[in-house]
């Protein structure tokens, strides 16, 4: 009898046991996926568990803890920095320096995500990085950066980083968007349709049909909707395909096609003028883009499934970006880009 009561009291307590467990680990649950306002509980459990904020293509995730110490590396690099110097400030501490850390969180988050698509991508093409290709990498930028022990000693100064964790969070993802680039090069046919598009455009002018007119219809570039107006320039600002071409070009008369690394250019010089000895052209332009590897891994990624499990955050699938779900954030996201006010956070 004796032994049996013995053995009851023994599983009950299991018992009791298993269910504070499991009751514990709801809170956790609760408290990290169900409640948007993140609070000192809930940012230490993320630091802690690697519970996933991002699962892509339920292949891979992106856990809270490696968003947390990539974000602690980032506060630790701001803090050993002297900003005011050069007329910078950081201070997270208050709730707009808090604010702009979150933005700063989100545009990791999204370089995470980015860097596992990256690699996703690769991988189903078999593309793959030795650990003997990342070692000379490694002793690459050893070299380019300066010794291996002062190389250790700034990255653990400024990130809290071993050089295994430079290796994992810098030169590794490096190494697959070089390799996944090349693979693109390959594959994709980036000039084509935007040479077909300028050669359309061309004849469109050929044919009489005002400047402006054409560059509505045809050109890829931001300045469309105003005609092509890109304003005033001396030649050494142009990008160097342009430079030659615009310097001989007759004013008034749009100029032939000319391809530079982001795609094809018809220009029009409309005046030239001579200010602080510098010779300055105003322009216009006729603009197709190329398809760029940027474009290209953008379209990839819209077809990865990306679920956030965050609840600060959610996944627009057509610009293939992390976004806040909260307006307040995502309105003082874009007034901080639209003015800087000095703050050092929106240049890292």
């Amino acid at each position: 009898m004796k032994n049996f009561l013995k053995k009851v009291r023994v599983s009950t307590l299991l018992y009791g046991l298993c269910i504070v467990g499991v009751l514990g680990f709801a809170a956790t649950l609760v408290a990290i996926y169900v409640f948007p306002q993140p609070t000192d509980f809930s940012g230490r459990l993320k630091a802690t568990l690697p519970y996933p904020a991002v699962i892509i293509d339920y292949r891979d995730s992106i856990t809270y803890r490696t968003l947390s110490q990539n974000m602690a590396s980032i506060k630790r690099f701001y803090e050993t920095q002297d900003f005011a110097k050069v007329g910078l400030r950081v201070d997270f501490s208050t709730d707009e320096g808090k604010q702009r850390f979150k933005v700063r969180e989100k545009e990791v988050l999204n370089k995470m995500i980015e860097d596992e698509s990256i690699k996703l991508l690769a991988g189903a093409r078999g593309i793959r990085v030795t650990p003997e290709e990342a070692a000379q990498a490694v002793s690459r930028k050893l070299e380019e950066y300066g010794s291996r022990e002062e190389v250790k000693k700034d990255l653990e100064r400024l990130y809290g980083w071993t050089l295994e964790d430079f290796e994992k969070k810098v030169v590794m993802p490096s190494l697959y968007q070089e390799k996944l680039a090349a693979s693109f090069a390959k594959e994709v046919d980036t000039s084509s349709q935007a040479q077909d598009k300028i050669r359309t455009a061309q004849e469109a002018l050929r044919a009489n049909a005002p400047f402006a007119d054409v560059t509505k219809r045809y050109s890829d570039g931001s300045t469309a909707k105003d005609g092509g107006d890109l304003g005033w320039f001396a030649s050494e600002d142009l990008a160097p395909e342009l430079r030659q071409p615009v310097m001989l070009q007759k004013v008034g008369v749009p100029g032939d096609v000319i391809e530079s690394g982001l795609g094809f250019h018809i220009v029009l010089v409309e005046e030239i003028k001579k200010e602080d000895q510098k010779q300055l052209y105003r322009l216009k332009q006729i603009f197709t883009r190329k398809t760029t590897f940027a474009d290209w891994l953008a379209q990839e990624m819209r077809g990865l499934s990306v679920v956030v499990l965050s609840p600060e955050y959610m996944w627009n699938a057509e610009e293939a970006r992390v976004e806040f779900r909260k307006q307040e954030l995502r309105d003082f996201e874009k007034n901080l880009f639209e003015k800087t006010d000095g703050d050092a956070a929106f240049f890292f």
